[in-house]
C-alpha cells in the first residue's frame, strides 16, 4: 500500500509540474517577446528620426550644391548659366547701388591696432559667388556689391550685371566712374581654376586692375587670395582642388606686386593645419559658411 501511494503521489506531482513548466517557460518566451518587441519599436523610431534628420541635412546640402553646379558650369560655360537667377540679382543690385552716399555704416570696428574700419557705401566688393555669401552672411548692405554668380577676371570687365533705377543694365566699371568709390576689394579665380592657360588669368586681372584705376584712379585696391577647398573637395575634384588654387594664388600675388596694389591672404585666416578649408566651413567644399565669412570679415579689418 505504500510503494502504490508513494507512486500516485509521484505521478501526480510530474503531471501537474510539467503544465507549470511549460506556462513559465511560454510566459518567459511572451514576456521575452514584448520586451523585444519594445525596444524593436524604439529602435525603429531612432532610425526614423536619424533619417528625416539626414534628409533635412541633405536638402541644405543640395541647395548649396546647386550654387557650386552653376559655379562649375560657368567655368565651362560661363554666358548660358549667368541666366540663373539674374532677375533677382540683379534686382538686389539695383537696391544697394542706389543707396544715397551718406548711409550709415553697416559695419564699424576698432581694430586691436586702433585701427578703424567701415565698410560703407565707398567700399566696392568685386567677386563671385563666394563673395556674394560674404557680404549677405555679414549683412553688408550698403557697400558697393559687384559680385556675381561666375564671374571671373575678363567677364568683371565686359558683363552688365548692374541693373539702374531706370532698368537698364551697365558693367561695373561704368556704375563706380559714378560713384564715390574710396576702396576696392577683389576676389577672383575660383572659377578660372580650368583655364588651360594660367597667364591669361594673370593678364586679364591686371587688365581689369587697369581699368579700374581708369574711372577710379585715387582709389585704393585690395586683391585677396582665392580660399582654398575642403580636402574632401580638393581630393576629389581634377580642376576645383588645392594644387589649382595654389599656382594661382601665387599669380595673383604677382599681380599684387606688379600693379603696386595690396596682396591680402586672407586664405591664411581660414584654413587648418593643412591648408585646406575645413570640412566644417563649407557643405559644398567650396562655399564658406557663415562662421568662415565672419572670419573672413575680421581679418580684412584687422589687415585693411
Amino acid at each position: 500500500m505504500y510503494k502504490t501511494y508513494s507512486k500516485k503521489r509521484k505521478s501526480k506531482i510530474s503531471s501537474s509540474f510539467i503544465p507549470l513548466l511549460l506556462i513559465l517557460v511560454i510566459g518567459g518566451f511572451v514576456g521575452n517577446k514584448i520586451i523585444q518587441d519594445t525596444n524593436k519599436k524604439i529602435y525603429e523610431n531612432q532610425i526614423t528620426n536619424a533619417i528625416q534628420n539626414n534628409v533635412s541635412d541633405n536638402t541644405l546640402g543640395n541647395n548649396e550644391k546647386q550654387i557650386n553646379d552653376n559655379l562649375i558650369n560657368n567655368t565651362v560655360n560661363e554666358e548660358s548659366n549667368n541666366t540663373v537667377n539674374e532677375n533677382e540679382i540683379n534686382e538686389d543690385k539695383t537696391d544697394k547701388n542706389n543707396i544715397k552716399e551718406d548711409d550709415s555704416n553697416d559695419t564699424d570696428s576698432t581694430t586691436p591696432n586702433n585701427k578703424k574700419v567701415s565698410f560703407d557705401s565707398s567700399v566696392a566688393f568685386i567677386g563671385d559667388s563666394r563673395t556674394q555669401g560674404f557680404i549677405m552672411y555679414n549683412g553688408l548692405k550698403s557697400v558697393q556689391d559687384y559680385s556675381y554668380i561666375g564671374l571671373m577676371v575678363d567677364t568683371a570687365v565686359t558683363k552688365k550685371i548692374v541693373k539702374t533705377s531706370n532698368g537698364q543694365k551697365i558693367t561695373l566699371l561704368e556704375d563706380m566712374a559714378n560713384r564715390n568709390i574710396k576702396s576696392v576689394y577683389i576676389m577672383l579665380g575660383v572659377n578660372e581654376l580650368g583655364w588651360v592657360y594660367p597667364q591669361v588669368f594673370k593678364k586679364k586681372y591686371e587688365d581689369l586692375i587697369d581699368e579700374i584705376r581708369k574711372v577710379k584712379p585715387n582709389c585704393k585696391i585690395y586683391v585677396q587670395s582665392i580660399i582654398p577647398m575642403t580636402k574632401t573637395k580638393s581630393d576629389n575634384d581634377k580642376i576645383f582642388n588645392n594644387s589649382n588654387v595654389a599656382k594661382f594664388n601665387k599669380l595673383v600675388q604677382e599681380v599684387a606686386k606688379e600693379k603696386n596694389v595690396t596682396y591680402l591672404d586672407v586664405k591664411s585666416a581660414l584654413v587648418d593645419e593643412n591648408g585646406n578649408l575645413p570640412e566644417e566651413a563649407s557643405t559644398d567644399g567650396i562655399h564658406v559658411d557663415k562662421e568662415y565669412c565672419e572670419k573672413w570679415l575680421n581679418y580684412l579689418k584687422n589687415n585693411s
